[in-house]
């Protein structure tokens, strides 16, 4: 038996305009897979090149949002992790194969969600999990290890601010480049030493140089990041779609890495990983040592609203969104 509810449905790719609501129908929960009461789905920007058509793997249903957060309400053969009432959260859809988070409901695979933590509220969740996996990716990838200097190109934005306190947790050296000195405040209160973004040249000028460099940016954030970079470094970006001098990373020996953590949505394979970093992450926070994001809330109604805002980058925070039908 189906479930119909309301969501907020991507009628075609186009212009934020193109996000209305409409009534939609889920299927029950399959094997391995929960049904979610959604209490809030975290906006990210690959919301809007899926809308755009500049990503095509928007999901069939048209129902965006990766990132959610909510309450278990049922559960799919096979699943024992989860029960009904259970606070969970996740990057769990919004791509092909996947129904998306801007919804009253979504079904979702159990692998991809870890229970929420306690001392975090739950729809602040919901703007932690790309992000958060992200950062965990990006760790694994740079093989960073304890004592190891990291720079961070854009430490003041999501993935820079998990990466920042995770890699403090694990004992690394952090710095990294943001955009005003209120940001600096930002990163070094996760744990970094913060720079200025025009910084940057003069730390290469005075032959400051990082075993470690995560770009968050793409196109000249990564030129940046091949800068700072020592020889023999490990680098990591997460946004590579561009053509790039690569010439620095040659004359170096750099080994350099892409970071893209809805690979394993897209491929159907290696879900659990998901899940594996957010239990990470909800054990850091609650033991104290991790803390989520600065969030802002909305109605999800709100929703083109925010896509616009972004777009006109008129959007300097992180944004969550909560069910107002």
């Amino acid at each position: 038996m189906s479930i119909r509810c309301q969501a907020w449905v991507m009628t075609q790719t186009g212009g934020p305009e193109v996000i209305q609501k409409a009534e939609i129908e889920l299927p029950e929960p399959g094997i391995g897979q929960v049904l979610i009461r959604v209490v809030a789905a975290g906006f990210n920007p690959v919301d809007t090149k899926i809308r755009a058509g500049l990503a095509a793997i928007a999901p069939q249903s048209g129902v965006l949002g990766c990132d959610v957060s909510g309450y278990i309400e049922a559960t799919g053969e096979g699943v024992s992790a989860f029960s009904p009432g259970d606070a969970v959260y996740g990057c769990a859809g919004g791509v092909k194969g996947h129904h998306g988070a801007l919804a009253e409901y979504m079904v979702a695979d159990a692998d991809l969600l870890a229970p929420a933590p306690h001392n975090l509220l739950l729809e602040d969740c919901a703007g932690l999990p790309i992000a958060a996996i992200t950062a965990y990716n990006a760790v694994q990838r740079l093989q960073l290890q304890a004592g190891e200097r990291l720079f961070v190109v854009g430490a003041s934005g999501a993935v820079g601010l998990m990466m920042t306190q995770i890699a403090h947790q694990l004992g690394a050296l952090v710095e990294g480049s943001a955009g005003s000195r209120e940001r600096i405040a930002q990163v070094e209160a996760f744990g970094g030493r913060g720079w200025l973004h025009s910084q940057c040249s003069e730390l290469v000028a005075q032959g400051e140089s990082f075993a470690r460099v995560l770009d968050t940016f793409g196109g000249v954030g990564l030129q940046t990041a091949l800068e700072l970079a020592a020889p023999y470094a490990q680098v990591a970006t997460i946004n590579a779609r561009n053509q790039y001098d690569l010439s620095k990373a040659h004359a170096k020996a750099l080994t350099l890495h892409a970071v893209f953590m809805l690979l394993p949505l897209l491929r159907q394979e290696n879900m659990a990983v998901h899940g594996e970093c957010l239990r990470t992450l909800t054990a850091g926070i609650e033991a104290g040592e991790l803390k989520g994001l600065p969030v802002r809330r909305f109605a999800m109604s709100e929703v083109a609203q925010i896509h616009a805002r972004y777009e006109a980058g008129e959007l300097p925070f992180k944004a969550v969104m909560l069910p107002d039908f």
